[in-house]
C-alpha cells in the first residue's frame, strides 16, 4: 500500500500541480501521520509486554530485552532526525520560526509548491564540492546515511534465520529512474520535489521506520520461549474459595505453583499427606467439624529445570463459623401495616446475589438491590418471619431467619396554629385556617388527611357547635372566633383523619383558651 502510495506521488510531481493536487496530498499526509501514531501504539505495547516478561525471567529475557532496545533507540534517533528535518525545511520554506514550523499542519503551508526552497534545503545548501546535486554533506546524503546505518542495526540483532525472514524495505539503493535516467535516491526524493510532497514523503519514511521497528522487536519477543523462563519465579499459592466455612460445610482451596508448567503435577504434600493433583493445581479439601481458627502447612516438590526436585513450602488458616444471618430493619425493631418498611438482609461471607430471603404469610419482600429489601405487610398479620437461604456449592442452605413484631401506625396529633393546647390568640387560629394531623416520634414520612371535625365553644351562654367536612375552618366557625373574647373557650373535637392505608382514625380534642 505504501508502495504503490509512493509511485502516485512521484507521477505527481511530474505534474503541472494544481491546487487540488496539492491539497490531495494534505490528505494523504493526514493519513500517514494517523498511521504513525498507531504504529507507535503498537510498537509500544510490544515494548510493554517485553518489559513485563523481564520482570518474570530476568535472566533469560534480558539478552532478548537489551536487543530490543537498542532497536528502539535507533528507531527513535531516525525518527526524531527526519521529523527535526522536517521542521527545519518548513521553516525555511514559510519563513517562519522553527517552533512554529515544527507544529504547523500541512495544510497551512503557505509555499507548499515552492521546490526551490526545499530543493535548496536539502541537496544543495552545504553540498559536496562545486555544489553537486546530492553530494556529500548535503541534508539528503545525511538522511540517506542514517536509514542505511538503521537498516544495520537491525539486521545486526536478528539470528541469521530471521534476516533471511524478514523484509526491513527503506530501499535507498536503487536503482532509481526518472524519466529514463538513473539517479540517486536523494535527487528522486528532494530534487525540485515540492515542500508538499517532501513533507508528506518525510511522513512515509517514518511509517516504513516504525513498520521495520515493530517487525524487528516481534522478531526479538517470539525468540523467548514461554517454558524456559516459566520456572525462574516459582512461589507457592493457595487460593480459597473462602476463608469462612459454614458449620457442617467444607474449606475448599486450590494449592498450585505460579507459572508452573500445566503438563507436569508437582508432588503437594499438606500436614504430610499428599493430595490429588491435576494439570499442575492441587485441590485440598477439610471437613469443617468444629467452629474457630484452622491452619494448615505443607510443601510443593517439582522438578526444576535444570534437573533435580525444588521444594517450596506453604501455609494459610481460615476460619469455622455457624450459619449467620442479619436481618435489620433501617426504621425500627418493629414492622408497620400500610407503610414501606425498609430492611437490610446481609450474611458474613456471602455475597448480596447469592442470598434468597422469604417472608411469612401477610408479608411481601420487594428486593431494591444491595442487600437492601421493602417490607409490606397486610392487615391483620400479628407477626412477621423472614428466612434467609444461600445459593452455595450448586445448592441451598438455610442462613437463619429473624422474626418482627407487627404494629399499626399509631395515630397522628392534631394542631392547629402550631397548637395543641393552651392558649392562643383569635388571629392565630384565623391566619392558621385548618388542622394540621403530625406524627410525632415517629421516622416514617406518613401523611394523614382531616376528613372532618368540630369547633365548639359558648356564645351568649349558650353551647354551640360548629361541623367542618375537611381540614379547614368554615365561614361559620371563622365568625364565630372573630366575636370570640379574652378568655372564651374553644375546643376543636370529633376529629377524624384517613390514613395512607385507607383507615380512619378519631383524633384527641385540642382544648384552647382565647388570649
Amino acid at each position: 500500500m505504501i508502495g504503490m502510495m509512493y509511485l502516485v506521488l512521484t507521477a505527481l510531481l511530474a505534474l503541472n500541480v494544481s491546487k487540488d493536487v496539492l491539497d490531495s496530498f494534505v490528505m494523504v499526509n493526514d493519513g500517514l501521520e494517523q498511521t504513525n501514531v498507531n504504529f507507535t501504539k503498537k510498537v509500544d505495547l510490544s515494548y510493554f509486554l517485553f518489559g513485563q516478561q523481564k520482570e518474570l525471567n530476568p535472566g533469560k529475557v534480558t539478552p532478548f530485552y537489551d536487543k530490543a532496545m537498542i532497536v528502539k533507540a535507533a528507531s527513535d534517533s531516525l525518527v526524531n532526525f527526519i521529523k527535526r528535518s522536517k521542521a527545519e525545511m518548513i521553516s525555511k520554506v514559510d519563513g517562519i520560526p522553527l517552533a512554529m514550523a515544527d507544529t504547523l499542519k500541512l495544510i497551512d503551508l503557505k509555499s507548499k509548491d515552492n521546490y526551490s526552497a526545499s530543493s535548496l534545503y536539502w541537496v544543495k545548501e552545504g553540498g559536496g564540492e562545486g555544489g553537486n546535486v546530492g553530494g556529500e554533506g548535503t541534508r539528503a546524503r545525511a538522511l540517506r546515511d542514517k536509514i542505511r546505518n538503521f537498516k544495520e542495526v537491525l539486521l545486526g540483532v536478528l539470528s541469521e534465520g530471521d534476516r533471511e525472514r524478514i523484509k526491513i524495505g527503506l530501499d535507498t539503493e536503487g536503482p532509481f529512474y526518472e524519466k529514463g535516467i538513473e539517479k540517486a535516491w536523494e535527487e528522486v526524493t528532494f530534487d525540485r520535489v515540492i515542500p508538499v510532497a517532501c513533507v508528506t514523503n518525510l511522513n512515509r519514511l517514518v511509517t516504513e521506520v516504525r513498520n521495520a521497528e515493530f517487525d524487528v522487536v516481534n522478531l526479538l519477543y517470539g525468540s523467548i520461549s514461554a517454558e524456559d523462563f516459566k520456572f525462574d519465579q516459582i512461589d507457592a499459592k493457595v487460593v480459597p474459595n473462602s476463608n469462612i466455612v459454614m458449620l457442617g460445610d467444607h474449606y475448599e482451596a486450590q494449592i498450585f505453583v505460579a507459572a508452573y508448567d500445566s503438563k507436569q503435577n508437582p508432588e503437594i504434600l499438606v500436614n504430610g499427606s499428599p493430595i490429588q493433583v491435576q494439570n499442575g493445581i492441587g485441590v485440598y479439601k477439610a471437613p469443617a467439624g468444629s467452629e474457630g481458627a484452622k491452619s494448615f502447612k505443607g510443601v510443593i516438590n517439582v522438578t526444576a529445570p535444570s534437573g533435580g526436585v525444588k521444594s517450596y513450602s506453604f501455609e494459610n488458616e481460615y476460619v469455622v463459623q455457624r450459619p449467620s444471618v442479619t436481618v435489620s430493619a433501617d426504621k425500627m425493631n418493629v414492622f408497620y401495616i400500610g407503610v414501606e418498611n425498609p430492611v437490610t438482609i446481609s450474611v458474613p461471607g456471602v455475597a448480596d446475589d447469592k442470598l434468597k430471603p422469604t417472608i411469612s404469610a401477610g408479608g411481601q419482600l420487594i428486593p431494591q438491590g444491595k442487600g437492601k429489601y421493602i417490607v409490606k405487610i397486610a392487615q391483620g398479620t400479628r407477626e412477621a418471619k423472614i428466612s434467609v437461604n444461600a445459593m452455595l456449592d450448586g445448592g441451598s442452605k438455610p442462613m437463619g431467619s429473624a422474626i418482627f413484631r407487627v404494629r399499626t401506625v399509631p395515630s397522628p396529633i392534631p394542631y392547629i396554629a402550631n397548637k395543641k393546647e393552651g392558649m392562643a390568640s383569635k388571629e392565630e387560629l384565623l391566619v392558621a385556617g385548618n388542622i394540621i394531623p403530625r406524627m410525632e416520634n415517629f421516622d416514617f414520612d406518613l401523611r394523614f388527611e382531616i376528613q372532618s371535625f368540630s369547633m365548639v365553644t359558648i356564645i351568649g351562654g349558650d353551647v354551640r357547635e360548629f361541623t367542618a367536612k375537611s381540614s379547614r375552618l368554615t365561614n361559620e366557625m371563622r365568625s364565630a372566633l372573630e366575636r370570640s373574647a379574652r378568655g372564651q373557650r374553644i375546643t376543636f373535637e370529633n376529629i377524624v383523619a384517613k390514613g395512607p392505608d385507607g383507615s380512619t382514625r378519631s383524633l384527641p380534642a385540642i382544648n384552647l383558651k382565647i388570649q
